[in-house]
């Protein structure tokens, strides 16, 4: 009875292609939008004292079955100790009955799951002919964001700029060998942006690290970094101009700790002015990417329901191929 698996970062891995993230994230983004998913306010604990931060999100969602709940951090001096800077944890049960049902590394699923985000945002948002990115922060998230619209669009050239130097270097030697397509390391964010079809800031910054004045027609913006009051990535000027295409995962969170928060404190948007919630324009109720020339912005939070969505797709594979450790906890 209440037999639960518990499944590490490799089985989890072995478990979660890109491709299958997209779809999951998709379903998971338009169960959102028809209210199939309950999600209370997310949970931030800041640890200052040790340049650290956790976050805890839950959901219920039935078109899953499932209740789902992650507890991540962020604790950036990790690496000097020789440790991940962060790590996360994603817990599900059943719905119906509360039982418990896996215990499962969450950092892989919410990197996979994150990337595959910003690929289904820019299927609907960005030029059908996509194929320059520019890319802020080096990261994972970095990463994954370009490995996931790999999937979609028939990309040609990333640039990736990064405060150190050696890490943008290294991704850039990383990412030209698994893509097969030129990858640039440059020395400014400005670099990175300039002449591209798609943006990608991924960085946990408490100032601006992209401006107004460097974003072209015709550009879309995968704003992903924010998710905390006082981060931001974007001068909110941007948001301003942008305004006829402003699409956030969850107007309730974005607004509280995304990157439309700053626009919308500094009076230069109202929420009127936010086009729309990614799942409406998967649905078909609103139009995605209208004009050539429109500069659309995702405004990105992380939803509850991607994890859900995401682990499910890893426990089901598991369940299948008999993979983790099996305990009964009653």
């Amino acid at each position: 009875m209440s037999e639960i698996i518990i499944l590490s970062q490799d089985d989890v891995r072995s478990c979660l292609p890109m491709s299958d993230a997209i779809k999951a994230v998709t379903d998971a983004y338009k169960a959102f939008a028809l209210g199939q998913v309950e999600m209370p306010q997310v949970q931030h604990l800041d640890v200052a004292k040790y340049r650290g931060e956790v976050d805890i999100k839950s959901g219920a969602a039935e078109n899953f079955g499932l209740i789902g709940t992650k507890i991540a951090s962020g604790y950036y001096d990790n690496p000097k100790l020789g440790l991940p800077p962060g790590f996360a944890v994603i817990i599900l049960l059943d719905l119906k009955t509360s039982m418990p049902l896996a215990i499962m590394d969450g950092s892989y699923v919410t990197a996979v799951r994150t990337g595959a985000a910003g690929a289904v945002a820019a299927s609907v948002l960005a030029r059908k002919d996509a194929k320059r990115v520019g890319v802020i922060g080096s990261g994972t998230q970095g990463r994954m964001q370009v490995l996931a619209l790999n999937e979609i669009f028939p990309l040609e050239q990333v640039k990736v700029f990064n405060i150190n130097k050696v890490n943008s270097e290294k991704y850039a030697v990383e990412m030209s060998e698994r893509l097969g397509i030129d990858v640039q390391a440059v020395d400014t964010a400005q670099n990175a942006v300039s002449n591209v079809d798609i943006v990608i800031t991924a960085v946990p910054s408490k100032k601006a690290m992209v401006m107004d004045e460097w974003i072209e027609d015709g550009m879309h913006i995968n704003a992903f970094g924010t998710d905390g009051p006082g981060k931001q990535e974007l001068d909110p000027n941007i948001m301003k101009r942008a305004q006829a295409k402003i699409v956030v995962d969850s107007l309730k969170q974005c607004r509280v700790i995304g990157e439309t928060q700053h626009a919308l404190k500094q009076g230069l948007i109202q929420e009127s002015d936010i086009y729309a919630e990614i799942g409406e324009i998967l649905l078909g109720n609103k139009k995605g990417r209208e004009t050539e020339e429109e500069i659309t912005v995702f405004d990105s939070t992380g939803l509850a329901v991607q994890d859900i969505a995401a682990a499910n797709v890893v426990y089901q594979l598991a369940k299948q191929k008999d993979m983790g450790k099996r305990v009964k906890l009653l």
